[in-house]
């Protein structure tokens, strides 16, 4: 009897070291998480928030509270004419119909062609994916080179049709008129590929037989986009619609690349503009710049998403 209790005992003390490890090894699996959670985004974020109303005296080496005075500063900057601030706004605002009203479409357009099996689509494919997989480094060297006014292959295509009276007196990159378009160009020409992939794979989940049913009917290319397609890849059009949003926020490491943001600002994007002021110390400003934006830009692209999921019901297959 003594021995089956102590065998009980020992088993249940067993069953509670085994127990003990197990919580052990999850405490120390959610710990860094955590960890990294609280310090690389409640602190770094409530820290943002708090010197927002902050100003740094050089004078005393300290920080000392100013209230609104930041953003009152931002307000200013913003009214005057010409300001770099006025350009990044508008800059940054280029790219909401930009990606939404001609990359999104253009890519819509491509997966469903692509999705036909046109001669060669195999190939076609790997090409529209190529530059997704490439460093965005290496892709503005290679689109800077294509334009380059000393060897790149456009200039000498125009060259040869007599069209060398278009070609800026700067180069492409280097004159205010045509770097925007440029950068704009860049981006649909780096970014289409990564919108074919995502949608090619919503269009392939498309049931066979609705389709096949559509054809039946003698329904025609366009109609069958418009109605069948586009209809049951809404969500994933929906996320894209949504990214194309954000990049109004984030977008600046393509003007950074290409242009560093000249010729003379008319480059400049928010999230660029930003990043030149934290490199240059002035963090009040970025981080009033960053909390400002952030509030405009958060319920706006959450108001863009309901939204869209209200136009079509949310189709899964």
């Amino acid at each position: 009897m003594k021995n089956a209790v102590a065998l009980d005992a020992k088993s249940k003390a067993t069953l509670k070291k085994k127990f003990f490890k197990k919580k052990l090894f999850v405490f120390l699996m959610l710990l860094y998480p955590l960890l990294q959670f609280a310090v690389f985004w409640l602190y770094i974020n409530i820290n943002t928030v708090v010197m927002t109303f902050q100003r740094y005296s050089w004078m005393t080496q300290q920080y000392r509270w100013v209230g609104f005075d930041n953003y009152a500063i931002l307000f200013r900057e913003f009214a005057q004419d010409y300001s770099v601030l006025r350009l990044a706004v508008r800059n940054s605002v280029i790219f909401f119909p930009w990606n939404n009203f001609v990359l999104l479409p253009i890519s819509i357009i491509c997966a469903y062609i692509l999705h036909k099996q046109v001669p060669l689509h195999r190939a076609f494919r790997v090409i529209f994916f190529f530059p997704s997989i490439i460093s965005i480094v290496v892709l503005t060297m290679v689109f800077g080179f294509m334009f380059d006014s000393t060897f790149g292959p456009v200039n000498d295509i125009l060259y040869a049709l007599g069209l060398e009276g278009i070609i800026p007196d700067n180069g492409w990159l280097g004159d205010a008129n045509t770097a925007m378009p440029m950068i704009l160009l860049y981006c649909l020409w780096a970014g289409i590929g990564y919108n074919v992939v995502l949608l090619a794979g919503a269009i392939k989940r498309v049931p066979e037989e609705v389709i096949e049913s559509a054809e039946l009917d003698g329904i025609g290319f366009w109609r069958e986009l418009w109605s069948i397609i586009i209809p049951l890849i809404f969500p994933t059009i929906t996320t894209l619609f949504v990214i194309g949003c954000t990049v109004v926020f984030t977008l600046f490491l393509q003007p950074m690349l290409l242009t560093s943001g000249g010729p003379n600002n008319q480059t400049m994007t928010i999230a660029y503009y930003i990043v030149q002021l934290t490199n240059g110390n002035q963090l009040e400003r970025a981080a009033t710049m960053g909390i400002f934006f952030s509030v405009i830009g958060i319920p706006l692209i959450f108001g863009v998403k309901t939204l869209l999921e209200k136009i079509t019901p949310q189709v899964e297959f």
